[in-house]
C-alpha cells in the first residue's frame, strides 16, 4: 500500500470521526446535561431583608394583612415573569389556655394580579395543656407567575390567621426586642428566549 493511501486512509477517518462526534454531541449533550436550560434569561434581581417588627394575633381572622414592610416593586419588559422567592424564621407562641388549632396563610402576591399562599399549621388534639408553648418555623416559599405586560409590579408578602384558638396567640417574624430576625424577599424579572 502506497504512502498516499496510507495517508488518505487516515485523513479519511479523522474527518468522519469528528463528523460522527459532531453530530452525536449534538443530539446526546442535551440527554447527558439536561438541567442546562437556556430558554430564559434574568433580566433584573431586587433584594429586600426586613428585621422590623411583624406578627400577627390569632384573632385576626377576617381580612389579609401586608406583612410590616416587606414589599418591592419592580418594573418589568413586555412577556416578561416574574420570580418571587420568601424567607424567614417565625415563632408561633401559644397561650396555657390553648387548644386544638393554629393555622396561617402566608401570601406571596403580585397586587392586582395573582398569589401564591401557603398554610402553616400546629394541630394538638390533647386540649389545654395549662403551660405556654413556642414553636419555631422556617418558612420558605417561591412562586412564578405567568408571563406579564411590561408595567410596575408591587410585590407583597399579605397574611392571616385562619384559625381563633382560646386564648392569645401569635405568629411571629419579629418581634422587638426578643425576636429580631430577618426575613428577606427576592424578586428577578425572567425573559423567555
Amino acid at each position: 500500500m502506497g504512502q498516499k493511501s496510507i495517508l488518505g486512509s487516515i485523513l479519511g477517518s479523522t474527518i468522519s470521526s469528528v463528523v460522527i462526534v459532531g453530530i452525536l454531541g449534538l443530539f446526546l449533550i442535551p440527554l447527558i446535561f439536561p438541567a442546562v436550560d437556556t430558554s430564559s434569561i434574568v433580566l433584573q434581581s431586587k433584594y429586600g431583608e426586613w428585621d422590623t417588627e411583624a406578627y400577627l394575633t390569632d384573632d385576626q381572622t377576617t381580612d389579609y394583612l401586608k406583612m410590616t414592610d416587606t414589599e418591592l416593586i419592580i418594573t418589568i419588559r413586555e412577556n416578561s415573569q416574574i420570580s418571587i422567592t420568601f424567607s424567614a424564621i417565625a415563632l408561633l407562641a401559644l397561650s396555657t389556655s390553648f387548644n386544638i388549632r393554629s393555622s396561617y396563610n402566608i401570601s406571596l402576591v403580585i397586587v392586582g394580579i395573582s398569589n401564591r399562599t401557603f398554610e402553616i399549621i400546629y394541630w394538638d388534639s390533647s386540649g389545654s395543656t395549662g403551660a405556654f408553648r413556642q414553636l419555631t418555623y422556617n418558612l420558605y416559599s417561591n412562586y412564578l407567575s405567568q408571563p406579564l405586560p411590561s408595567g410596575t409590579y408591587t410585590i407583597a408578602i399579605y397574611w392571616k390567621s385562619t384559625w381563633d384558638a382560646a386564648g392569645l396567640n401569635e405568629f411571629f417574624v419579629s418581634r422587638v426586642p426578643h425576636w429580631n430576625w430577618i426575613r428577606s424577599l427576592w424578586i428577578q424579572e425572567i425573559k423567555q428566549v
